[in-house]
């Protein structure tokens, strides 16, 4: 069985101004409220822009309809256009539904059965997960919100730990999951215990830091871009500072490791994009571009620079220009992703449909009809079957990518009971779909046993 086909005819998001209330629960909601003015680090690094696109979607409406995928509950009214009423079906001073966990993988084959599980609460006043991190065998999830890290088992729904948020801007998981580490915006790493949230250590990761980083979950390396144009890289679980590379003359305005933890790619305001064997401080290429976001391929083969109005795919060997896509203004904005077989790239933005490009070739493959407007997300299921889309403001979306290519496209929306989906992302095992409420809480969808019942959110 199939998801349902919808008509693919790209259309524009509904855009219409809110009332007061959405702008008060927006302000709420936000990590950063009260700030007019973000600190110099913040200013060249993913979580300023976060929070002000963030707060751009209190001057428009919410979306006029919802499709439904077929095995899930009858859909929630929704308001009518231009005003703004909040989804009590699932708002966090409401009692959770009883916990049921996911029974297997979400596939093709199953996904009619997909079910809302259960949710993930914090313990203290609701506020928004502006950043998550899943432990390596997903079984764990750690969160940042206004106040608080707070760690969740993501199988049983129980709360782990909670301990005050110290001014974290990032959340990772150790290689091992015995380890929750956190960087705050001055670039000072803290260390916690997965099981406790006990304070246990802290390191002056990148005194230099600029808000720009990423980390290679599956050997626990973290790399952290300055100012100055160095990248440090550690080895957070020996506490060990493994390399600085001076990278640029200017700023690091982006990062990103290979897939095999082995190179590192990183950007700069000097409009040149390196390629780096991180360990010796080998450069390997120098490419010219102005990158907004960058990723490489999973397979190794090229990598993808996504700049202001383009996108730029070079081979992963020798650093040649393979195919530059046009995309239009911030159309990297949110989103820039391979699928797991590396066929495919998606990019998604201020535009009005999220793009799927055939990375083989260049090619247009498809565009995602209805996923576009202000603050967007995307995630691939592991096996690469499903892609699961988000819009804040709209729908939860998910699609068959063994149909990406054709007029009409396998779609389907889950009924979720909010508009207000931030992230969508799937476990490492592909057994849970994890929807991040802005209002605070997290969703968790997969296939529940067959004699099992389910809830509604």
């Amino acid at each position: 069985m199939q998801l349902p086909v919808k008509s693919h005819q790209p259309s524009a998001v509904s855009r219409q101004p809110l009332g007061a209330k959405a702008a008060q629960l927006m302000k709420k909601s936000s990590p950063l409220k009260g700030l007019n003015k973000p600190p110099l680090y913040l200013q060249s690094g993913w979580f300023w822009p976060f929070t002000r696109n963030f707060k751009l979607i209190t001057r428009y409406s919410l979306l006029i309809t919802i499709l439904i995928l077929a095995a899930c509950a009858q859909p929630t009214p929704l308001p009518p256009a231009g005003t703004f009423a909040p989804q009590l079906r699932d708002q966090p001073t409401l009692p959770p539904p009883v916990w049921t966990e996911s029974a297997e993988e979400i596939t093709l084959q199953n996904v009619q059965r997909i079910a809302y599980l259960g949710r993930l609460d914090a313990n203290t006043t609701p506020s928004t997960v502006f950043a998550y991190a899943f432990s390596p065998d997903g079984t764990r999830l750690a969160g940042l919100n206004n106040e608080q890290l707070i760690g969740w088992d993501v199988v049983s729904g129980k709360l782990v730990f909670n301990t005050a948020r110290s001014e974290a801007v990032f959340v990772y998981y150790s290689a091992d999951k015995s380890e929750v580490y956190t960087v705050n915006g001055l670039g000072v790493i803290s260390i916690y215990d997965a099981e406790t949230g006990a304070f246990k250590d802290s390191l002056e990761g990148q005194p230099a830091f600029n808000g720009i980083a990423t980390y290679y979950a599956d050997d626990g390396y973290l790399a952290l871009g300055g100012i100055d144009g160095k990248v440090k890289v550690w080895d957070v679980a020996q506490r060990l500072s493994v390399v600085t590379i001076e990278a640029h003359r200017l700023q690091i305005t982006a990062l990103a490791f290979d897939a095999d933890g082995e190179r590192l790619a990183t950007a700069s305001d000097d409009q040149v994009v390196k390629i780096w064997e991180w360990r010796s401080r080998t450069q390997q290429l120098e490419v010219k571009a102005t990158a907004v976001r960058m990723a490489f391929a999973p397979d190794g083969s090229q990598f993808a620079v996504g700049e202001f109005s383009q996108i730029q795919l070079f081979n992963g060997q020798d650093g040649s220009v393979l195919f530059t896509l046009n995309t239009g203004p911030g159309a990297v904005k949110d989103v820039l992703t391979y699928s797991p077989d590396s066929q495919y790239l998606l990019n998604g933005g201020d535009i009005p449909a999220m793009t799927v490009w055939d990375a083989q070739t260049g090619a247009l493959a498809n565009q995602l009809p209805g996923v576009g407007g202000e603050t967007m997300t995307a995630a691939f299921s592991p096996n690469g079957d499903i892609l699961a889309t988000a819009v804040l403001g709209g729908n939860v979306s998910l699609w068959d990518m063994n149909t990406i290519r054709a007029q009409t496209l396998n779609r389907a929306d889950l009924n979720v009971g909010t508009r207000q989906i931030l992230y969508a992302d799937w476990t490492s095992d592909g057994f849970s779909l994890t929807l991040f409420d802005g209002t605070g809480p997290i969703q968790i969808w997969g296939i529940p046993a067959a004699a099992e019942a389910t809830a509604t959110p």
